[in-house]
């Protein structure tokens, strides 16, 4: 259990007492503890303080889980960051100032992090329940005041500044045809790389998409959910992913080319559930790492530089190509699972990069 710390009756702002004990004699031990908790379990240290306040393992565990895990990854680092800190400092992580604070959410300023960084470090000193002045770390006015001055001198900026034209892919998805005499990691890349496209989906749901959710009708398949995506909240229930056929060209039909898929694996599947597994043996569930790194393989056999275009680019690429050829945007939103056209217009919505599109136009000039 964590040491209880208490301020001492008449003493400055930074003079506590851990347990009865000087600070002192206890700051090293405090935070030597504090830092092997972090090492296995980054939530292990928020799970400790709700069980100081007398909340029942049970329902810390619930309360944890109000996290996923994406998060949680996130504020492991910034636990031991903060740690360390106060090591280094001689100061008891659960027995100091907010002054302390301001100090090292500055430190990491000057390590060159920026924003969106700071804030989830923010996020974290919150969670492990720090209240200094009746605010949690993240509400306290100097806190909230701090992180103005650091968007104002270091902005957060999207990662991308225009996006690549998914003709590219497009082009090079046709030459992989007819698909029954694609390998079976060609094929495996080709559907991936279409269902990423037509569906504008995060490589997260792609790698959920189970074959026990799998509805097939005649000129379709439909994907229902039963994982944990990122898009999922309270009171709102998750799109399922309807895969049709396109007649217009059978070489991008993304309807042909998993039925392919699916008579090409039946026999290799050794029972998995994961729509996706893997093209060589043992052929076992992939991981939404590898599901990633197919994506940027066909991008990188595309043409598209994966050097600045990571596989979530896709998401972009696609949303923008569509409203390129006049998809209302209250379509995209509604394809995509975005809920506010701000975050489109933010994020996803960028401009298609084609340098030949001025010359080509005044070219056509008559």
């Amino acid at each position: 259990m964590v040491q209880s710390c208490v301020r001492k009756t008449g003493g400055s702002s930074g003079d506590f007492t851990c347990d009865g004990q000087s600070v002192d004699t206890s700051r090293h031990r405090c935070a030597a503890s504090s830092e092997r908790l972090v090492g296995a379990d980054g939530m292990s240290i928020v799970r400790l303080q709700y069980q100081k306040r007398g909340i029942s393992h049970q329902a810390a565990s619930i309360l944890l889980a109000s996290w996923k895990s994406g998060t949680k990854k996130q504020y492991k680092t910034f636990y031991t960051r903060w740690f360390q800190y106060c090591s280094e400092k001689s100061i008891d992580p659960f027995c100091t100032t907010i002054e302390t604070v301001i100090e090292f959410l500055a430190h990491l300023f000057r390590l060159g992090l920026g924003y969106s960084a700071i804030n989830t470090a923010r996020g974290a000193l919150s969670s492990v329940g720090l209240i200094f002045d009746g605010f949690t770390v993240g509400c306290h006015p100097l806190v909230i005041r701090f992180m103005k001055g650091v968007f104002n001198l270091r902005p957060s900026k999207s990662r991308y500044v225009h996006t690549w034209d998914a003709s590219i892919v497009i082009k090079y998805l046709r030459k992989l045809s007819p698909v029954k005499y694609l390998s079976l990691k060609d094929l495996t890349l080709k559907l991936v790389m279409l269902i990423s496209l037509i569906c504008a989906s995060r490589v997260q749901t792609i790698s959920c998409m189970k074959l026990s959710n799998m509805t097939r009708r005649r000129n379709s398949f439909v994907f229902t959910f039963s994982d944990l995506l990122k898009t999922c909240r309270p009171n709102s229930s998750m799109s399922d992913m309807v895969l049709k056929s396109y007649p217009p060209d059978r070489r991008l039909c993304v309807y042909i080319v998993l039925c392919e898929y699916l008579s090409r694996t039946a026999r290799i599947r050794n029972k998995c559930d994961s729509l996706f597994i893997s093209y060589v043996q043992p052929h076992k569930e992939v991981s939404r790492d590898t599901v990633a790194r197919w994506i940027r393989t066909v991008m990188c056999s595309a043409g598209v530089d994966t050097t600045i275009f990571k596989a979530h680019s896709v998401r972009s690429a696609s949303a923008s190509k569509a409203k390129e050829n006049f998809v209302p945007v209250d379509d995209i939103l509604s394809k995509v699972g975005w809920s506010n056209v701000e975050t489109f217009r933010k994020f996803y919505d960028k401009p298609v990069l084609n340098d030949d599109k001025y010359a080509n136009a005044v070219l056509k000039l008559k």
